[in-house]
């Protein structure tokens, strides 16, 4: 029974993570929706579709053990295993993606309507450091609320110990 108890808690994480990508990321990319302007269906039907494919592994992976490790420890709560999601979705971004320097490369990217200089001669320039440091916490904030999720159905429905 805590088995299937797991698993319908971390199927509803999986199948809330377009939701939850949508509150997070959506407002970080500046982007302002109103009936005139929201995005076609099929647009969304993309995107949630590659944010749950690109989700059930993490939250196989690391998820289920962390929430495991935190139960069998006594620790978990609704802050430990929220902030070990964060981290877990932040992580991956944080190692793989950071500002490397790139020799001879110059760039002025846009960031929140302002042309601002990322790379200058191969160096990444500060706003190159802080679009990494807020695209890392929208990845953390999503990992957040995804903990959030989890919890708080495990903990509603949870079987009694024996």
């Amino acid at each position: 029974m805590k088995t299937l108890h797991i698993t319908l808690a971390t199927l509803v994480a999986i199948l809330l993570q377009p939701v939850l990508a949508l509150v997070t990321f959506f407002p970080l990319m500046g982007a302002k929706f109103s009936i005139s302007n929201f995005p076609p269906f099929d647009l969304l039907a993309v995107f949630g579709l590659a944010v749950m494919a690109v989700s059930i592994l993490p939250i196989l992976l690391f998820g289920i053990p962390c929430f495991d490790a935190l139960n069998k420890t006594r620790k978990l709560s609704f802050l430990s295993l929220s902030g070990c999601a964060a981290a877990m979705a932040m992580l991956p971004y944080l190692v793989i993606t950071y500002p490397k320097p790139i020799p001879g490369f110059t760039a002025n990217l846009s960031w929140h309507g302002h042309v601002l200089p990322y790379y200058d001669n191969g160096q990444p320039m500060a706003y190159a450091w802080l679009s990494y440091a807020e695209t890392a916490l929208g990845f953390g904030a999503h990992g957040f609320l995804c903990g959030t999720v989890f919890y708080l159905f495990w903990r509603k429905y949870r079987t009694q110990e024996v």
